[in-house]
């Protein structure tokens, strides 16, 4: 199964609004241009019209039917700066501050359109970093209040795997929680769960991973994702979830059966949440590199509105797979 084909599809039966605010990035503007092509999104980008025109004659690539938002010279600017300062003035910011702020940080007026229903979502990271990418979200977009934490998973599709949902996995947190707590562990197994539901619309089976299985091992890290389940089956009580589980235990039903064979979960799971960023980083790049597994992400969850962050290593495709995943989020 190809996923993205599968999710280019679902995209153009219903295209979304994206902003793009990294405009002057090559990568960027030809990502624009494939996904207006493909009809997959509606496409504004943000920044000055004509270098990014002469980028793209340059590249070659067509921008006929993309929006493109010269937002420092826009009427409604001052609106914006306005809505930043109101959000942020409890922080000390002045009005100058917030209009600063938005003229050097583009990522951030493209976050409070989507506050504002100009457009449905953003997608950001191949110029701007991943803290300024999350902090636009946090302070512009706003938390989801049932989760309460910002947090980011991976799609992960591994060819000729018998694990998984055939191989497709979302691993998460892998890019923004360093150190989760219980409370954070269960709202980021929330999240995960309702985007594997939502994009691949498959029961998501999620194991809270860690290096001992139901009690074979003693210590912090272990606690931690127990209390993490405890928290999550009172708070979300239709979430098929269980850990702690080895990895082994948690991928593979033999294995499974000898140490938790009570378990709905172990053997069969597709959702697999990190204890900590060490671990779900290094995971997802390691199964990346040496299983030479699709990666798409990090899709930012958690939200009032979906969002994307991205790599500022990312490719062209990276960023059109991100904006068709942004785009289904929407739907």
């Amino acid at each position: 199964m190809d996923f993205i084909s599968e999710l280019r599809k679902k995209a153009q039966q219903n295209p979304k609004r994206i902003v793009l605010p990294e405009g002057h990035d090559e990568r960027v503007i030809s990502a624009a241009s494939i996904s207006q092509k493909l009809g997959i999104a509606k496409i504004t980008l943000l920044g000055e019209e004509e270098p990014i025109k002469e980028k793209a004659n340059r590249l070659g690539v067509s921008l006929e039917g993309i929006e493109i938002l010269d937002y420092k010279k826009a009427k409604d600017f001052k609106e914006y700066v306005n809505l930043y300062y109101e959000i942020r003035k409890h922080k000390g910011a002045s009005m100058e501050d917030a209009q600063k702020f938005l003229l050097e940080k583009s990522v951030f007026f493209g976050a409070l359109m989507v506050r504002k229903n100009v457009v449905d979502a953003f997608v950001a990271g191949a110029v701007s970093t991943s803290g300024d990418v999350a902090r636009a979200a946090i302070y512009c977009v706003g938390l989801d209040r049932k989760v309460g934490t910002l947090s980011s998973s991976f799609v992960i599709q591994i060819e000729n795997s018998p694990y998984g949902e055939k191989g497709l996995f979302l691993f998460a947190d892998c890019a923004i929680v360093t150190n989760p707590s219980p409370a954070q562990l269960a709202g980021i197994s929330f999240s995960t769960a309702k985007l594997f539901k939502v994009l691949f619309n498959k029961e998501p089976r999620v194991a809270l991973l860690s290096y001992s299985t139901k009690g074979s091992a003693e210590g912090p890290s272990i606690d931690k994702v127990k209390q993490a389940l405890k928290i999550a089956t009172e708070k979300y009580p239709e979430l098929l979830i269980d850990g702690e589980l080895q990895l082994d235990s948690a991928l593979d039903i033999d294995i499974a059966k000898k140490k938790c064979p009570q378990s709905h979960v172990a053997g069969r799971a597709n959702v697999l949440i990190f204890p900590d960023l060490n671990s779900g980083n290094i995971g997802y790049k390691l199964v990346n590199r040496l299983a030479n597994a699709k990666a798409v992400g990090p899709l930012l969850q958690g939200l009032a509105k979906p969002c994307s962050d991205l790599s500022r290593g990312c490719s062209v495709q990276d960023i059109v797979d991100t904006i068709a995943i942004t785009v289904v989020r929407c739907q």
